[in-house]
């Protein structure tokens, strides 16, 4: 079996976060290690956790998720983040890959696929919700 995934969720909803909590520990290779409500709390949190993947909310009060994935991606280079948002539009998507985010899924996605998209940005690969990899394609072929 491989090593397990550390994540570390942002997001500023607690009842959000124990959401994503209970949905990932039921999967046995990856584990929360760590909780952020606000931009700047995840960013003081990153640098001591260390985590292997980052799910990211991108609005919140205060620092916004796309500035604190810039910001990580700064101070660590190989920071593997998922945005995980309301958003489902491809300006948000595009935002947050142009700072450095390895995946983009809506908090509309079914819940079985966020554990799939953790896996495979661990893995360094891009994941996408059907939805944004649609929104995604539509921009490309509006001209």
């Amino acid at each position: 079996m491989d090593a397990v995934i550390r994540v570390m969720l942002v997001d500023d909803h607690a009842i959000v976060r124990e959401g994503y909590r209970r949905l990932l520990d039921k999967e046995g290779d990856i584990a929360v290690i760590a909780e952020a409500g606000d931009g700047v709390g995840a960013y003081r949190l990153y640098k001591d956790a260390a985590p292997d993947v980052v799910i990211m909310d991108i609005s919140m009060p205060g620092r916004g998720g796309i500035d604190v994935i810039r910001q990580i991606r700064q101070w660590d280079s190989h920071a593997r983040v998922l945005v995980f948002s309301m958003h489902a539009n491809a300006s948000y998507a595009l935002q947050a890959f142009r700072a450095g985010a390895k995946g983009y899924m809506t908090k509309s996605s079914a819940p079985e696929l966020l554990a799939g998209a953790v896996r495979n940005v661990a893995k360094n690969k891009t994941a996408m919700c059907p939805e944004i990899a649609s929104a995604l394609a539509l921009t490309r072929l509006e001209v």
